[in-house]
């Protein structure tokens, strides 16, 4: 069983990994095998949720940035190509259940410019 849903050797990255449900993503995909980056605003959650992971036995790295600061997000990527060549799965947690979490009000996803 965990040679079908092993993910050894594949690196993600987890926008909002500070948050409950991606922290526990990132547990999850770090005990298949994964190095998985969480990506949160959070500079100290994000080191003390990777610490713990790796703790535990598993590979993680904290990333600092806000998925509505493009600037900050391109940083983070470069950051992650650097150390680890490339990111193999990307999960999008970020944002919450709040209108404006992650786009302005005024915008829905269907209706973002590429």
């Amino acid at each position: 069983m965990d040679k079908l849903f092993s993910l050894s050797g594949k690196v993600a990255l987890i926008t909002g990994g500070t948050g409950v449900l991606g922290a526990a993503l990132g547990q999850g995909m770090a005990q298949a095998g994964a190095t998985v980056g969480l990506l949160g605003r959070r500079t100290q959650h994000a080191q003390d949720l990777a610490e713990q992971i790796n703790t535990a036995g598993g590979k993680a790295f904290p990333l600092t940035a806000d998925v509505l600061d493009k600037k900050s997000l391109l940083a983070a990527r470069a950051q992650v190509l650097a150390q680890h060549g490339r990111i193999d799965i990307l999960v999008n947690c970020a944002g919450g259940n709040r209108p404006g979490a992650t786009i302005a009000g005024d915008v829905t996803f269907f209706g973002m410019a590429r």
